[in-house]
């Protein structure tokens, strides 16, 4: 009776320990500062739930371990943790635990906007619920699924996917009120056409199920910022934008509401820094990451189900073995017409287990092409930008001299310039984000530069052309940075464009003076950058005589350049080097330059490409 009584106790004590961790784990998941305390709190739950035999707890607690890893740590970290869990799962046969991984890794990739990828994951993770766990709730899956189309814009698929997630006999109220936010984004999308009503009612019936559950939920906060839009009230629109809990969210709806306010500088500069971050923590190593293990997930399923149906052979052997007398004949006809079933299932298993591990080569032959073919696309790049710096006419005195880097084997920066008569045209541009999307908006913005300086105009109204061109049907959202300048060799008058580059570094004491320069950053009109509003109008200024004062322009990727330790180049080490010895050539200045930041990156990877242009009339 005692040793009962003992046993109930630390039951219940376990129990105890268990309710607190599992409150200790949702209160501190919101908080990213608490990073170190989450994961000791949620390992000791982990090992708790699996004392318990609780295993729906244990994996529920795993999976948030790796999205609050994703959120407050790293991607990286958080792909380490669901590998973990995959290797975890199809070591101990865990079909709930191939489940959970399916849908945390999907999860992950639909964060990091690889939605082909995730989107994939989410119906697997639905068949594969389907299947193996159909008492399961596949509310979750499909709410992420919502998610997914909206970002796509499939209004359609938006309501079809929220009406199977209130379908689900099991949805909790969570997962119910998830459901009718989505529905009010549906209504978003087409709302300029039809009208603001739909998502009126969405949202009423939003604001109805949130009051009667008494729960509130991320994604009201961001419809609260739609809602006061809808009704006009912009003031409040911006206020709730800037209390947004999330970076992410915080940034891309507080550039909306400066847009929506037609507070040009504002918006474009939350917008910078929106696109800054998210691009910060969507970096293509992780995304790889991403793609392998998807791939590992499938080959673990393919292994799991094929080694399901070996057991059931071995137990239909056992058993037939054990028949007697008449039995046998009915047991031998019941094996092996479930034996032939048996037998065709496996191939069917073992099919996909080939087909995964055929699909890994085919991934490998794929990168390898893909890698040929970016060296040939950085060859094609390379080649739109002039690389020949001392064609010009002696008599023109001009010393120019520029360098193009990118981060990755294509990129988004961009140069050029051209001697037309006695006129003197040249550029110096970044495209928001990397990569192959950035370095096609690069070849257009070269192009189109090249096309409409050589007729004569003005950099404020190249400036101007190149934004009505890009800025039209631009659903991606990229951007250019650009200094557009013109120079009349005979005068000496520089006439320039700042459509929200960063401002170029002058130097100041004249060349036959002697001794080192003073260098500084020329004051520039707050023009937005290229491509984000149509119909917007550039301010053009001038220098009255830029001769005989060396000139040095340049992507953030000098400045912002990081070390191991995340700190920065910055603008005070670029001042100082450029200000640290006399002017020789622009050739010169450029490779002080790259040397400088070269040694103060060290052997961090390159953050962003990185682009310079150093211009001296003589």
């Amino acid at each position: 009776m005692l040793c009962l009584q003992v046993l109930f106790a630390s039951a219940q004590a376990d129990t105890a320990v268990i309710h607190q961790l599992t409150k200790d784990m949702y209160r501190l998941y919101p908080n990213g500062d608490s990073a170190e305390v989450f994961m000791q709190t949620t390992d000791r739950l982990m090992a708790a739930a699996q004392k318990a035999g609780d295993d729906d707890l244990y994996w529920r607690t795993w999976s948030n371990q790796a999205t609050y890893a994703s959120r407050h740590i790293s991607r990286e970290r958080a792909m380490e943790i669901t590998k973990a869990m995959t290797r975890y799962a199809k070591e101990h046969d865990s079909k709930l635990g191939l489940y959970t991984s399916t849908y945390t890794n999907a999860t992950l990739a639909s964060s990091m906007r690889m939605e082909r990828q995730a989107e994939e994951m989410f119906l697997e993770a639905i068949r594969y619920q389907k299947q193996y766990l159909p008492e399961r709730n596949a509310a979750p899956d499909y709410l992420a699924l919502a998610k997914i189309y909206y970002n796509r814009r499939e209004k359609d698929r938006i309501l079809e996917m929220c009406e199977k997630a209130l379908a689900e006999k099991d949805i909790v109220p969570a997962q119910r009120l998830s459901a009718w936010c989505y529905k009010c984004f549906a209504a978003l999308i087409d709302m300029e056409e039809h009208g603001s009503d739909e998502f009126l009612g969405y949202y009423d019936e939003m604001k109805r199920v949130a009051k009667e559950t008494g729960l509130t939920a991320s994604l009201m906060e961001i419809l609260e910022v739609y809602h006061a839009q809808v009704k006009g009230d912009y003031a409040r629109m911006l206020t709730l934008a800037q209390n947004l809990r999330t970076r992410v969210d915080r940034l891309h709806m507080t550039a909306y509401a400066y847009t929506c306010q037609g507070r040009w500088e504002e918006a474009y500069k939350t917008f910078s820094e929106y696109k800054r971050y998210s691009d910060s923590i969507n970096n293509e190593s992780v995304k790889q990451m991403a793609s392998e293990h998807n791939l590992a997930l499938d080959v673990a399923k393919a292994e799991n189900e094929a080694k399901d149906l070996r057991i059931a052979n071995q137990q239909l052997l056992l058993f037939s073995s054990i028949g007697i007398g008449g039995l046998v004949i009915v047991f031998l006809a019941v094996y092996l017409y479930r034996h032939r079933k048996h037998e065709k299932a496996m191939e069917t298993a073992y099919s996909k287990l080939e087909d995964a591990y055929e699909r890994l080569e085919d991934t490998t032959a794929a990168k390898e092409r893909i890698e040929s073919e970016l060296r040939i696309a950085r060859e094609i790049q390379m080649s739109m930008v002039p690389q020949v710096f001392t064609n010009f006419p002696p008599e023109a005195g001009i010393d120019l001299y520029a360098s193009m880097t990118p981060a990755k084997e294509v990129g988004g920066d961009l140069y050029d310039f051209f001697l037309q008569g006695q006129k003197l045209y040249f550029c110096v541009g970044d495209v928001s984000g990397k990569g192959v999307p950035a370095s096609m908006t690069m070849a257009v913005a070269v192009n189109l530069f090249r096309t409409v300086a050589k007729e004569g105009f003005p950099p404020e109204y190249i400036a101007t052309r190149l934004n009505d061109t890009l800025a039209t049907d631009n659903g991606t959202g990229m951007f250019v940075t650009m200094f557009i300048a013109e120079i009349d060799l005979a005068t000496g008058r520089m006439n320039f464009c700042n459509a929200g580059h960063n401002p170029p570094v002058i130097l100041e004491r004249p060349l036959e003076q002697g001794g080192c320069p003073r260098a500084r950053f020329i004051q520039v009109e707050a023009n937005v950058p290229i491509g984000l509003w149509a119909s917007y109008e550039f301010v053009g200024e001038y220098i009255e005589d830029i001769r005989r004062r060396p000139l040095f322009i340049y992507t953030d990727g000098v400045t912002e350049a990081e070390n191991d330790k995340q700190e920065q180049y910055g603008e005070d080490q670029l001042i100082q080097q450029l200000s640290g010895c006399p002017f020789a050539h622009a050739q010169d200045t450029i490779d002080r330059v790259r040397s400088a930041v070269t040694l103060h990156v060290g052997s961090a990877q390159p953050s962003d490409d990185m682009t310079m242009l150093c211009l001296c009339i003589r």
